[in-house]
């Protein structure tokens, strides 16, 4: 847990830390995400071919109506990528980068899936220009009346083999984009806002052998089966075990 603010302690960054050298991050859009579209898969669950090396799933980003962010996984792509958005980019060998797009397209062909948020919350280690200067609007900065209780990030590490999941609560996007620098995330982008939302859970098998729900980072209403039997309105990430390992 780490504390962006320089006077308020309520203001805090919880950060979860995944090895990519033993795990493989996967991404599923949700079922709102496809609506309308013919889709080669189960949207808003984990593949079944796949459950029995989940690890942990955590949420992904706006809406495709709010910014049209792009969205792509296997041959399907929801919405293309635009330059200005931070793209998580999945590659077929298991790499992760979080770059610009115009830093990524040239490799586009070698991605297994993508996906899309506001501008990069941090690039080579910099925090984006606007955010240092209080221009928040992009990442759906504060609104007059309205307190964003919590705000999730993804990010790299400069080695590429440490991926981090973050929770802020209560953090602005500087706040949250100057945290993650302090920690030494050299790429980071923004995913989704708001108290329902923004979850991390992790998986394990019951009594009965049922692959459940066991921790979340923080409390969210859930049920023990979301991702793996209750499908997920909004699309998700998850990590799974590398196989052989």
């Amino acid at each position: 847990m780490l504390h962006p603010h320089k006077e308020s302690g309520f203001i805090t960054l919880l950060l979860v830390a995944i090895d990519l050298e033993t795990t493989r991050l996967g991404f599923v859009p949700g079922v709102d995400d496809v609506r309308g579209l013919t889709v080669p898969f189960s949207p808003g669950l984990v593949p079944a071919g796949a459950r029995d090396r989940l690890v942990a799933a955590f949420n992904g980003g706006f809406l495709p109506r709010h910014g049209r962010w792009g969205m792509r996984t296997g041959a399907l792509t929801v919405l293309p990528p635009r330059d200005t958005g931070c793209t998580i980019a999945l590659f077929a060998d298991g790499a992760v980068e979080i770059r610009s797009w115009p830093a990524l397209a040239p490799r586009e062909a070698e991605l297994a899936a993508l996906r899309q948020t506001p501008p990069c919350l941090v690039e080579r280690g910099t925090v984006h220009p606007d955010l240092a200067a209080g221009r928040t609007k992009a990442w759906g900065g504060q609104t007059p009346g309205i307190v964003t209780r919590r705000r999730s990030a993804i990010g790299v590490a400069a080695n590429g083999r440490t991926l981090y999941y973050a929770l802020g609560i209560e953090t602005s996007p500087r706040l949250l984009a100057e945290g993650l620098a302090a920690a030494g995330i050299h790429d980071a982008a923004q995913l989704d806002i708001n108290w329902n939302w923004t979850r991390f859970f992790t998986f394990e098998k019951s009594a009965d052998g049922t692959l459940e729900v066991a921790k979340a980072l923080a409390e969210v209403e859930h049920t023990r089966r979301d991702y793996v039997e209750r499908a997920s309105e909004r699309d998700f990430f998850f990590v799974l075990r590398a196989e052989g390992k």
